[in-house]
This record gives structure tokens, sequence and C-alpha cells, in this order.
């Protein structure tokens, strides 16, 4: 008698379809450290220019080495001005002139909970690697990133340097991952029409995601809807909160999240959010002090209007408004409660409504970053679900921030004639602008048809 065995089900075309979009972090995440020269921070001379900006910005992995290069060494934070942008040469002067001394504080401009990724890659060094000297490590990251080491020691420098920016980008592919893992499997139990995680694989929100940070706490959001979903309110509140310890702009959904969950489980998710806010201040007031661990944030709560920056003021926005603080204050307080004044009817609510107050948020705000792209991922991925609109419009923004930077800021600037840059800026300016309009009007339309169906349904 012949002995027959059931042949296990091997994955669908549609299972590896869906796999995909996990490998780009992976590969891309492999182009940008074979990117990076053996030495230094800088690429590789050989990759050209329009190549390298397209993969890899050493100037901003920079920042954060630099800041995870002083927390490693004991400094103290809390310096207020930033350091002055400087050239790889002028650095190379102070290198081989007069011994400097640290200053009293060092620039960070984001929360001190940001610290503990940022070192990483030096826990992972030996403990006898060559000091970071003052020169380097109170310098402005854009000298220190483009920087080519000449001595045995400036490469043994810039080698841990090196070796704690690679691990961040790992870290951060890695998050990324996770970020596409979580917004994969639904926030709900109930799991619906698959969800296009591949806008978490565009060029914009990979870019961003590798060369910078904000992955992290965007990975944090999505865990606290995604426990927020599954009925674990405190546990939802807890990565809420790291979120909030990493990038403070997950605190705008606070109001809207305690109205969706009412007294009895909003007290679970904040006493769970409360308590991890309290305990990571808490750690850092009793590791740095009060004043080391305050003075980042109001770095970043003080920041003036920049003119020469690519924001709304002047072209879209009035200028003035731009230096009213409390005005824009006001105006976004004003729209946070409006977005909490009804209870959400369900989690689709909850995430329309957050999208509202986010793209306000950044609209207003005094200066532009490209990677705020990579926050809307855990709100528009779930939504785009059904509504094919957001798929036109979250490939828009990421297009369109991709665009402005890199490749019209670094690669497209010293080509174009000088006469048409402000022009091209203008349009992108104004492209971004009329994307945000219509994704606060498009997520405020399917909020009011929503509201009223539900209105029709009970009679």
């Amino acid at each position: 008698m012949i002995q027959t065995y059931e042949r296990p089900d091997l994955p669908t075309r549609r299972t590896w379809i869906r796999l995909l979009p996990l490998l780009v972090p992976v590969a891309w995440c492999g182009v940008l450290l074979a990117f990076m020269r053996p030495d230094a921070l800088k690429a590789r001379s050989e990759i050209p220019l329009e190549i390298k900006w397209l993969v890899y910005d050493e100037t901003d992995l920079g920042a954060l080495v630099i800041r995870g290069a002083n927390a490693h060494m004991g400094r103290l934070p809390g310096r207020q001005d930033e350091p002055l942008r400087d050239t790889p040469e002028d650095l190379a002067a102070r290198l081989n002139g007069p011994p400097q001394a640290y200053s009293d504080r060092y620039y960070l401009e984001y929360p001190t909970a940001t610290l503990v990724v940022f070192q990483l890659g030096y826990w992972l060094q030996p403990a006898d690697g060559p000091a970071i000297p003052p020169v380097v490590a109170d310098a402005e990251q854009y000298a220190v990133a483009h920087f080519v080491p000449h001595t045995d020691n400036e490469r043994q420098i810039w080698g841990r340097l090196r070796t704690a920016a690679r691990v961040l980008v790992m870290v951060m592919a890695a998050a990324l991952i996770g970020l596409m893992l979580v917004i994969g499997r639904g926030y709900e139990p109930t799991s619906g029409s698959p969800l296009p995680v591949w806008l978490a694989a565009l060029p914009g929100a990979v870019f961003f995601s590798l060369n910078r940070f904000d992955v992290v706490p965007t990975l944090a959001t999505a865990l606290g809807f995604a426990c927020l979903g599954r009925g674990r309110p405190g546990w939802s509140g807890a990565f809420m909160a790291v979120g909030v310890l990493l990038k403070v702009y997950p605190v705008l959904f606070v109001p809207i999240l305690l109205r969706y969950l009412g007294p009895a489980r909003g007290g679970w998710w904040l006493a769970g959010f409360v308590a991890t806010v309290l305990a990571g201040i808490g750690i850092s007031w009793a590791t740095l002090g009060w004043e080391p661990t305050i003075r980042p944030v109001l770095v970043q709560l003080s920041r003036p209007l920049e003119e020469t920056s690519w924001t709304l003021y002047g072209r879209v926005l009035p200028l003035e408004l731009g230096h009213w603080k409390w005005v824009r204050l006001g105006f976004l307080t004003a729209i946070v409660l409006a977005a909490a004044a009804t209870r959400p009817a369900d989690l689709t609510s909850v995430l329309r409504r957050c999208g509202v107050v986010l793209t306000v948020f950044v609209a207003l705000a005094v200066f532009w970053s490209p990677q705020w792209v990579v926050w809307f991922l855990p709100i528009l991925i779930p939504l785009a679900t059904r509504r094919r609109w957001i798929i036109v419009v979250a490939v828009g923004l990421d297009l369109a921030n991709y665009f402005s930077f890199p490749i019209l800021f670094w690669i497209l600037w010293i080509r174009l004639e000088e006469w048409s840059l402000p022009s091209v800026a203008t349009i992108m300016i104004y492209v971004r602008a009329t994307l945000w309009a219509g994704l606060v009007i498009g997520l405020l339309r399917d909020e009011w048809i929503a509201h009223r169906k539900s209105r029709l349904a009970l009679g």
C-alpha cells in the first residue's frame, strides 16, 4: 500500500505580493550602507551625487549621531542656540588648531527620550574607543557629515560615528518594517480588505524613515491605535505616551481618543498614558536634571518663523500669522476641541479626526520638515482601504515631499537657472497646500457622511 502525503499549502501569489513592500526597506538599507565611505559618514566619492541624494542623507544622520555621542559621553543637553553651519574645511582647521574645551551644554532639539535611540550605535562599540573631541561634539552636523578624515586619529573618530549611523539606519529600517506589519495586520480583529501597506514603501516614506528617526514615534503611534482597536486601552495609552516622549505631536490625539473611549475605558487609557509619560520624564530628570530635560522641548516650542523655509506663510497663509504664536496655538486648540466635541462612532472616525488635526498642525508649522509625511502613515493607510481618493492624496504627498527634498533642494538646486528656482519651490508649496486642503476636506466629508448614515440607521 502506497502512503500518500498531503502537500502543504504554498504561499499564494497574493501573499507574496503583500510581502514585497517589506523588502523595500531592506533593499534600501543595503544600498544606503553600501554608499557610506568605510571611514566616514560621507558617501563614497565614486557614487554620483545625483544617485546618492536619492537614497542617502548624511547630514541629518550626522545630527543624530552627534547627539548620541554627546549623550554617551555623559554630557548634558540644554544649549539653546544651534551651532552655526560650518564647512568641512573649517572643521579640519579647528581640529588641527589649539585644543578647545567642551561647551557647558550640547545642542539638542529633540526630547531627551530620543537619546536612548541615538546612543544605540555607541553601546555596541568598545568602551575604550577614541573620545569625540569638542570641535566635533559641538559642531553643526553638515561639516561633520561631509568631513573626510586624513589622519589615523580622525579615521578612528569618524569610524565611531559611521558605526553609530549604520546601526541607526538598520534600526530605522526594522522600525519601518514593524510599522508595515502592525498596520497590515489591522487595528481591529475583524479583518476587511487588504490594507495598502505599499504606501509605506513609497520613496518618500522609505527615504525619510531611514535617514531620520520619525519612524520610531510613528511606530509607537500605530501600536497605540492597534491596542485601541483590540480593546487594550491601558497599553494604547502607554504606546501613545512613548510616541509623545519621542516626538510631541501624538499629544494632539489625546482628547479625541479619550472622547471615543468614554469615562471608564478612558480612565484606563489615561492611566497608561500618564504613567508612561511620568516614568519617561522622571528617568530623564533623575539622570540629567530638570533643566536639561525641559530645555530641548522649549527649543522646538520657541522656534521663530523661518521665512526662507518652504512653509505656507507668505504664500497661502498670511505672513503675519507666522509671527503670532498664540493665535496659531489658539486656532490649533480650537480644532482639537472641535474634533473631540462629539463622540467618534468608531475607530475609523477616530482616525479621520486625528488626520484633520495632524494636517492642520503641520500646515501651521513655522518651519517645514519633509519627514512629517511619515507621521500620516498610521492614519492614512487604514483609511485608504475602501477610500481610493485617500490613496491618491497619500501618494501625492509622498512624491511631493520627496521631490522637494532631496530632488529639488539638493539635486536640481545647482542645475536649474537661478531665476527659475523660486518659481519651482513656490509651485511645490502650493502643491503641498492643495494636497493638505484636499485631505482635510475629504476627511471632513467622509466623517459627515458617516454621521448622517448612523443617524438615519437609528431612525
